[in-house]
């Protein structure tokens, strides 16, 4: 079921983005979607959100401009991104991990002013560093062609080299 959960989010998402020309309003992303009667919420109060229909791995992982975390990027565009808090065994944490493991893509939501996210999907934890605190995610759609990219292509209905970044 979350497969087909995540699927769904993918192209929900899809459509927010093109309607709201990349810059979709958090409100909007807090109220989510329907699936088969129950609403999927894709963002929450917490950087790394897993809606409770989910046992585990978060459907989305979010960075803001004036936030708790010093989220980065390194010089060949994947994203560093930390923990919640200070323990590396964090439920939340442990769900990161797990997905990397199980490469689960998921909706990184980039936050570019107050309220707004420009979502990008689907991304890959492909590094797990918990002495730092950190994962690393891979964004650009160049790092899914390996053997994500067919889990890719079936969970978002598009070809594996299409770009899913809005551009």
């Amino acid at each position: 079921m979350e497969k087909e959960i995540r699927s769904a989010a993918f192209h929900w998402i899809k459509s927010q983005f093109d309607i709201y020309d990349g810059a979709v309003p958090r409100n909007v992303l807090e109220k989510g979607f329907n699936f088969k009667g129950q609403r999927i919420t894709v963002i929450g109060p917490a950087g790394i959100w897993k809606p409770k229909q989910f046992e585990s791995i978060p459907i989305s992982i979010t960075s803001t401009p004036a936030g708790p975390y010093d989220d980065s990027f390194t010089d060949d565009g994947l994203l560093v991104y930390r923990y919640r808090g200070v323990n590396p065994n964090h439920r939340d944490n442990i769900g990161l991990r797990e997905a990397m493991m199980t490469q689960t893509p998921l909706i990184y939501f980039h936050g570019i002013v107050k309220g707004r996210y420009l979502p990008i999907w689907p991304v890959f934890i492909i590094n797990d560093n918990p002495a730092d605190l950190s994962c690393l995610v891979a964004i650009d759609p160049a790092y899914t062609l390996d053997s994500k990219s067919a889990l890719s292509s079936s969970l978002t209905g598009t070809d594996s080299s299409e770009s899913l970044l809005g551009v």
